[in-house]
């Protein structure tokens, strides 16, 4: 059944695409179903330029549709069936406690706890141990996460067994993995994000994905024989400003962060806030981050430093300084330094929020990277502040539902530095 969605700020087709189906790829979908988009001017990528309230029809995603349908499902315990998982064809359910974490700059991950014995012939061949059989993670029967399955743990206590099923998206062997000796040395010249990543991720058959900016092109970049792929990709994302994350289907996607309107609002002392920790790490904040470009004979080395105001208008004085590999030019340099610099606020302020549900108040979950709302002044915020959902674990055991959401201020990983932190 198709959808119709309104375009908000921060909106691309491609964007909107990976939303709804799976792939900024797939914009063209929406072009076609939506004709007053043809005379548009057109992006970078050539997809037509959409505008703050446009209405768009969105096509139904035939391929989930079919996925769902004509599939066997197993319960393995008398538990909630909110979330399952898809192997082999066959639908398992009934768990009796899971963890599903969603995650910026990372990837997606779960853990689903289920009854288990010699007996369940079915569960007992589709988790076979080492063979990283596909799989689906459906909540509320929606695809959340395409992925792998990792060894299953299975655990015997008197005569009772339990089983914990575990994994990630399909992307999430770059984490694991090298380049293949046949693919390597992967050394390129001259290429741009895009052409790197598609490069690495090729031997293993991963989709790239981009939304946003991919910068200029790197002079020279290579990666080690030893070094796994993404912890490659990702020092260059640093470099151009990039996030990344998985799609629910599991590619592999990387962005450029956006403003968002508070998708949920939480007030100290009033459900289903449950509890609100600081996470304030001192010795990592720095009153000046400088970077460095890389010396070479043929090239004169520049630098190029970034203030945080915070600290420097009350008197305090913290060095700081970074080698930029990769720095062709000024611009160049600038753009590695404010990203380092807006990972630093990142992992010197945050929150983690505790809630009792998986859902705001209209009944949309939660989702990485959605804008919250707190105020909270017991927890050092003494005006209503909107920060960025970095992380979200949703649980559910025989308390019930609940949330854990790493939360950092907007702005933290484009460089945009806050004028005003939430205690002031």
């Amino acid at each position: 059944m198709s959808k119709v969605h309104r375009v908000s700020a921060g909106d691309t087709l491609g964007s909107i695409a990976v939303r709804y189906l799976g792939s900024s790829s797939k914009w063209g979908k929406i072009t076609a179903a939506n004709p007053q988009l043809a005379n548009r001017r057109r992006a970078a990528d050539g997809s037509p330029i959409i505008h703050v309230g446009d209405t768009l029809i969105i096509p139904a995603n035939e391929t989930a549709r079919s996925d769902s349908i004509h599939t066997e499902t197993i319960v393995l315990a008398n538990g909630e069936q909110d979330v399952s998982i898809k192997i082999d064809g066959k639908n398992f359910t009934g768990f009796t406690s899971y963890e599903l974490t969603l995650s910026y700059d990372s990837f997606d991950t779960f853990s689903f706890q289920a009854p288990y014995s010699n007996a369940m012939k079915e569960l007992q061949t589709a988790i076979t141990p080492f063979t990283f059989k596909p799989c689906e993670i459906y909540y509320d029967g929606a695809l959340i996460l395409r992925g792998n399955l990792l060894t299953p743990d299975p655990e015997l206590t008197g005569v009772s067994g339990e089983i914990t099923l575990q994994g990630y998206p399909v992307c999430g062997i770059l984490n694991d993995c090298a380049v293949p000796p046949t693919n390597y040395p992967l050394q390129v010249m001259g290429i741009n994000m895009r052409g790197i990543a598609e490069a690495a991720c090729e031997p293993y058959n991963i989709p790239v994905i981009f939304d946003g900016d991919i910068g200029p092109e790197f002079t020279e970049v290579s990666i080690e024989p030893t070094e796994k792929i993404m912890s490659f990709l990702t020092k260059l994302a640093k470099q151009r400003n990039l996030l990344f994350t998985n799609t629910p289907r599991g590619e592999l996607l990387f962005f450029t962060p956006k403003d968002k309107k508070a998708f949920v609002f939480f007030t100290e002392g009033t459900l289903p806030m449950l509890s609100l920790t600081s996470k304030f790490t001192a010795q990592e904040f720095y009153s000046h981050i400088t970077g460095f470009s890389k010396t070479a004979a043929e090239y004169p080395s520049f630098s190029y430093t970034l203030e945080n105001r915070y600290l420097i208008n009350k008197g305090i004085m913290r060095h700081h300084s970074i080698i930029v590999d990769d720095a062709e030019n000024l611009s160049d340099l600038q753009n590695a330094v404010e990203a380092y610099g807006g990972r630093m606020f990142a992992d010197c302020v945050s929150y983690e929020l505790e809630c009792d549900t998986h859902h705001n108040n209209d009944g949309g979950r939660f989702q990485k990277g959605m804008t919250v709302c707190i105020h909270a002044p017991t927890a050092m915020i003494t005006r209503e502040t909107n920060f960025t959902a970095r992380k979200i674990t949703f649980t559910r055991t025989t308390e019930g539902k609940k949330s854990k959401i790493n939360l950092v201020l907007p702005g933290s990983f484009t460089g945009n530095l806050p004028e005003v932190f939430p205690w002031e």
